[in-house]
């Protein structure tokens, strides 16, 4: 497996971290444009590992390997994601041959994570397994006897997420897939299943924030090739890029990264993540289809009470909890940062002023948690975004740098990688600092 090389300039430096200096988080705001090709994850799309499950909110590998350079990573070094996703820090750390762990609180994420960092496969086990599955599809696809015993998911208002043909026969191949064995290639091919899911196979669209519901009762959805093309495309990633392979280890729990159950012997000498922006955007409500069809939620309550306890949630009693009274910054650290941002938002709403200073409280609430996990000097690259509430700019690179220096790190640099498309004025950065 290739290791990352340090480049000259890396090695220059490798034992040189810039002291912080007395200069304002603002006096240390630098502009390096980054394509939104390489920035995002329109670049895992085509690449090995990283294109099995297409998660829109996330970066890509490119930015990844950015990273890690401007950390100055050393070999031998362990990274860790405390807000893992589907995955893109720890796949493209066991590509580049470095060990790795994450957190994840989102069960269905966890699944993704977890399946496309577990490398322990061979190709034509795997390919056997779906030449079993389409066996048992082509037989059983009009089965009416067999559909009557499988359970559908319980997610309210089933009939606006698909179709009933297309439900036919997604539930009769997740069927199938689930008569093979308990283990590594029944999961690979649920991956398959669940990366094509949506939205291809349901009545969905990718919207801006969210996924919106549109009426596809007269579009041409086949479920069995969209699968196995996917499918297929797994298993070639599998027989081109892995065989006899020394693989790093990487380890993802599903956990709370504010309060992360983990073994405290784990030590990260780099992290690289992105937390949710507070955009109002909910990972929970973008994976519900997923949750419910793959039977990880069974009634429907449990979607709101995950987005409740999320960073950054606002769907369903998410937003209504943010209603009452007045949410106050956790500490010192988070009022000095927001410098009264809050208030100004509060003239005008106080959901959304509850809204701004609970996200900050819980990030907050991550960066201590998770400072047992870190090696001395441990090096940091947190990406986030920018945003508008109620007409204020909220400044969510500055911000979290403060909170940063007012927890006891050192900041680097705040380094605006590209304009986000929601908005004018709006970035996407990276807060580079240090444990101190």
């Amino acid at each position: 497996m290739k290791t990352l090389k340090a480049s000259a300039r890396q090695l220059a430096f490798a034992e040189i971290w810039p002291e912080p200096t007395e200069a304002a988080v603002e006096n240390r705001v630098v502009y390096n444009k980054i394509p939104s090709r390489k920035a995002t994850f329109k670049s895992g799309m085509v690449a090995p590992f990283h294109r099995w499950f297409r998660l829109t909110p996330s970066f890509g590998d490119d930015l990844v390997r950015t990273m890690l350079d401007h950390l100055k990573w050393r070999e031998g070094e362990v990274v860790l994601d405390p807000f893992s996703g589907a995955g893109t820090t720890i796949i493209e750390c066991k590509i580049q041959g470095i060990t790795s762990f994450g957190f994840e609180i989102n069960p269905f994420l966890h699944f993704v994570c977890r399946v496309c960092t577990n490398w322990n496969l061979r190709h034509d086990k795997l390919a056997d397994a779906l030449n079993s599955v389409e066996d048992f599809f082509l037989k059983n696809q009009k089965n009416l006897e067999l559909l009557s015993r499988i359970q559908k998911p319980t997610i309210s208002s089933i009939e606006r997420w698909w179709r009933d043909d297309v439900l036919d026969d997604l539930l009769i191949i997740k069927y199938a897939i689930n008569l093979l064995p308990a283990g590594e290639y029944r999961d690979v091919l649920l991956l398959a299943l669940a990366a094509v899911l949506v939205p291809d196979l349901t009545n969905v669209t990718l919207g801006r924030l969210q996924l919106h519901f549109i009426d596809r009762s007269k579009h041409h959805i086949e479920a069995w090739p969209t699968f196995f093309k996917h499918a297929k495309q797994i298993i070639e990633d599998v027989k081109v890029h892995l065989g006899n392979k020394e693989i790093a280890s990487s380890t993802i729990f599903h956990t709370d990264s504010r309060m992360p159950e983990a073994p405290t012997g784990l030590k990260a000498n780099c992290v690289i993540t992105s937390p949710p922006y507070p955009n109002r955007y909910s990972y929970v409500w973008n994976t519900r289809p997923h949750l419910y069809f793959f039977d990880l939620f069974q009634i429907p309550k449990q979607a709101s009470d995950l987005d409740k306890v999320t960073i950054g949630g606002t769907w369903g009693t998410a937003t209504s909890v943010l209603t009452k009274g007045i949410i106050e910054p956790l500490n010192q650290a988070v009022k000095t940062a927001l410098n009264g941002i809050q208030d100004e938002i509060r003239n005008e709403d106080n959901m959304m002023a509850n809204y701004v200073v609970n996200y900050f409280n819980e990030l907050t609430k991550q960066i201590i948690a998770m400072k047992p996990f870190l090696a001395e000097n441990a090096r940091l690259a947190y990406v986030v975004g920018c945003s508008r509430t109620k007409e204020k700019f909220v400044e969510t690179d500055v911000i979290l740098a403060k909170i940063f220096e007012g927890i006891g790190f050192s900041v680097d640099t705040v380094e605006r990688i590209r304009k986000r498309n929601s908005g004018k004025d709006l970035h996407e950065s990276i807060v580079y600092c240090r444990k101190s």
